[in-house]
């Protein structure tokens, strides 16, 4: 016995937009650790990140270097055991919950 055809989900434009919010509910966020050189002498980015609900992404652009940790925070605790005076930024705010 044959598995049955399952119809399309709707006209090509209401699944792309299917799609669309999809991607817009799920998406990570986006993050950066700054360091700080001096006393806020200068500053520049040590490495951006995507944070999803089970972990952290990280990936450096001056060099060829990528991670992954349990979270952004975590990141940053680890990174700054090196003794550099890091932040971590925020680019992306904090979804709104809009369940009931």
């Amino acid at each position: 016995m044959s598995d049955p055809v399952l119809p399309p989900l709707g006209t090509p434009e209401e699944f792309h937009q299917m799609l669309v919010d999809l991607a817009n509910e799920f998406a990570p966020r986006r993050f950066a650790i700054g360091e700080e050189y001096g006393d806020r002498i200068d500053g520049g980015i040590l490495v951006w990140g995507l944070a999803f609900p089970d972990r952290a992404l990280l990936c450096g652009d001056q060099q060829v270097s990528a991670g992954r940790f349990a979270t952004a925070e975590s990141a940053l605790r680890l990174l700054s055991r090196t003794g550099r005076r890091l932040r971590l930024i925020w680019i992306d705010a904090r979804p709104v919950d809009t369940r009931v």
